[in-house]
């Protein structure tokens, strides 16, 4: 339906400006506004995708799109110099291992659970947006072993929820006296493994559940949606240097504040979406 088609462009391009305006993982408006529109769509003749079903299909395509932004993040940061690549390599086998872990588990939890843990999730998002908070800063990074398993976890929550993890990763990078240039740089980096196995994850699972079956919607690659996919990187590529562009104008705590509140307000939608049945 050409009102789908154009529901997600409008995602593509909030979820750029958004970006380029405060760094927010496009997970945190891709994954609420897509399950919107499924919403609506449910119940049309040509749309077909289980109710119970809709999260994991809203999680594990807005984690297909995040593969393209993350490496278009990657190249233009790596032009800037801003990656630190060791620090990137020794985050990056917990990050795989989580991610993919994550989506597995992702497969087995049921909508309600599922969608509780993401609403949770933008409340904290959007408390720590509305204070402004910051990291109290340590000497260096912990050891391989602790550094290991916060990559691991940062991989399994950003997989379950459907972000490319910079809402975890640049705080524990600042906190370790990486500057914030480089921690956001690194954070960008990372999203790529966490997107890409995180897609993965829920692929395998497709393939060993025979998901194709059980869902039969049209366009669909294991539980992406490809019409949702295609529409919302369209716009989100092009729209992103437009929240850059405006980020240098407006003020960032005003920004911050609005975006507190849209992403509270969105948690709070989901909580009575469940509430009402």
């Amino acid at each position: 339906m050409l009102i789908e088609i154009i529901s997600f462009m409008a995602i593509g391009a909030f979820t750029g400006i958004a970006a380029g305006l405060l760094g927010i993982g496009g997970g945190l408006i891709i994954v609420p506004f897509t399950l919107i529109v499924f919403d609506y769509l449910t119940g049309h003749q040509d749309f077909n995708i289980p109710h119970e079903l809709q999260a994991h299909v809203a999680i594990a395509t807005s984690l297909a799109t995040i593969i393209f932004t993350a490496i278009s993040a990657i190249y233009s940061q790596h032009r800037k110099q801003a990656i630190d690549w060791l620090v990137f390599w020794q985050l990056v086998p917990g990050i795989l291992a989580g991610a993919f872990m994550g989506a597995w588990l992702a497969t087995f939890i049921p909508r309600t659970w599922l969608l509780l843990v993401f609403a949770g999730f933008l409340m904290l998002v959007s408390i720590k947006m509305w204070l402004g908070w910051l990291p109290r800063h340590k000497a260096q990074l912990p050891s391989l072993p602790v550094t290991s398993l916060v990559a691991l976890l940062i991989g399994i929550v950003s997989s379950l929820v459907g972000i490319g993890g910079g809402t975890m990763t640049v705080p524990f990078l600042n906190r370790s006296r990486i500057a914030i240039q480089n921690a956001v740089a690194i954070s960008s980096a990372l999203g790529l493994p966490i997107s890409l196995f995180g897609t993965l994850g829920f692929y395998w699972h497709s393939l060993e559940n025979n998901i194709g079956v059980i869902i039969s919607q049209p366009g669909m690659l294991g539980y992406v949606y490809l019409p949702a996919f295609f529409a919302i990187i369209s716009l989100s590529v092009l729209t992103a240097p437009v929240g850059v562009y405006l980020s240098h104008r407006l003020s960032k705590r005003a920004l911050s504040r609005f975006f507190s509140i849209l992403l509270i307000i969105l948690a709070l939608k989901i909580i009575y979406g469940l509430i009402d049945g």
